[in-house]
């Protein structure tokens, strides 16, 4: 472990507001002028009391764009811990609502469970309200941040001007911009989208990365009164560094994107890996987990279902490698049939879904998981830098074989 900055002291007590103002609070009205903008929009958690003072915000819509990832925080008696504060400003802005709703104690510390957006380019305002609060996050988190994987935020003040156009055609026509056709659950989704513009605009205007002022490489340990909370990094998996938050009291894990909700992402998932970092998730024996996406579980089955495909997907390929099929062949020979419809259920849009972030990104993961070819270097950010996939890829920690 490593820590960039001296440990500063708590801030002072905030002082709790007057019962009367509570259901403002909630909103974060009073808090937060910037949320009387909020109806019914893509930036929404549903808090959930977990176990005595522990609670998941998760975003109901998992599909909706642009995703945004859930968060938990833990609510001691000496601070509050945050574990994915937030994609955009008003996510934070949100969460900073009910936190204070609940308690009077400040944020000390802000977990961060991987390196893409979606999951901590709101955290700014977290530190605003509580500068001394500490950011932590894996190694490869950090340096990832720091560097040109992470320049896409750069580009998010227009993103509106640089998609509306393509987004309408597409709703309009029914077609991408490569001509191939777009499935009316797409087609939804990107209408969804364009009703958001406004908002998702606004609130792209305001994203900025915050780095880690705290690295872990294995495990951090924070004992704060009766609850003992555990950083933890497990393995590779989404990325090379995910690092999850572990409360064995509760036993109540928050995993970030190695778990998501209710079809994965496996952009650049090098399977055998994945496969075991989840086992030494379930050794964990959790009873309940807060994914990066989605619904909280509160048994093994999804997890186990997410190993299947692993393992599944990891045996082909070295099947047919053997066999003597080319790379190519290969590829388009992986059969997901044994796991699809029980990620999909028939649901249109999770078959789009799991066809376009699952399926598809992880036949080609699987060939380049035994090379060890980086999916992404990085070197020095550069505004004009692409996040290289729908879920940003990852550099691969090392071959599998």
């Amino acid at each position: 472990m490593k820590n960039d900055r001296a440990l500063h002291p708590a801030m002072p007590l905030r002082r709790r507001l007057p019962a009367r103002f509570a259901p403002a609070l909630a909103t974060g009205l009073l808090l937060f002028p910037s949320l009387a903008l909020a109806a019914a929009d893509p930036f929404e958690f549903d808090f959930r009391e977990l176990a005595p003072g522990v609670w998941s915000g998760v975003r109901e819509e998992p599909y909706r764009l642009p995703v945004m990832g859930n968060t938990t925080f833990v609510i001691t008696t000496q601070g509050v811990v945050v574990h994915d504060g937030g994609g955009v400003p008003l996510m934070a802005e949100r969460l900073l609502a009910k936190i204070a709703a609940e308690t009077d104690q400040p944020v000390t510390h802000v977990g961060i469970s991987h390196w893409h957006g979606d999951h901590h380019f709101g955290i700014a305002r977290i530190l605003e309200e509580f500068p001394n609060a500490e950011v932590i996050a894996h190694p490869f988190t950090r340096e990832a941040m720091l560097g040109s994987p992470i320049a896409y935020v750069d580009r998010h003040p227009t993103f509106v001007e640089r998609q509306q156009e393509s987004l309408q055609r597409a709703v309009d026509t029914g077609l991408e911009a490569d001509s191939t056709q777009v499935s009316p659950a797409r087609r939804a989704i990107y209408r969804q989208l364009l009703e958001d513009m406004q908002i998702v605009g606004q609130e792209f205007q305001r994203t900025t990365v915050t780095v880690p002022t705290i690295t872990v490489e294995e495990r951090l340990v924070l004992h704060r009164g009766e609850h003992t909370i555990e950083f933890r990094f497990l393995g590779a998996g989404n990325t090379a560094g995910d690092l999850v938050m572990w409360l064995p009291n509760e036993r109540i894990v928050a995993t970030g994107d190695l778990v998501v909700h209710p079809t994965p992402y496996l952009f650049n998932v090098p399977p055998r890996a994945w496969s075991r970092t989840l086992r030494h998730l379930n050794d964990l024996d959790y009873e309940v987990l807060v994914p990066g996406h989605g619904q909280v579980q509160r048994d093994r089955r999804y997890v186990d279902l997410l190993i299947e495909t692993a393992d599944s997907i990891a045996d082909q390929r070295d099947s047919l490698l053997s066999d003597g099929r080319t790379q190519e062949e290969m590829i388009e020979a992986l059969d997901f049939s044994s796991v699809r419809d029980r990620f999909t259920g028939g649901d249109p849009t999770r078959e789009d879904r799991f066809a376009a972030w699952a399926e598809g990104p992880f036949r080609y993961a699987a060939l380049k998981a035994l090379s060890g070819e980086p999916m992404v270097i990085i070197g020095p950010r550069h505004p004009d830098a692409e996040p290289a996939t729908e879920a940003e890829a990852e550099p691969e920690p090392e071959p599998e074989e």
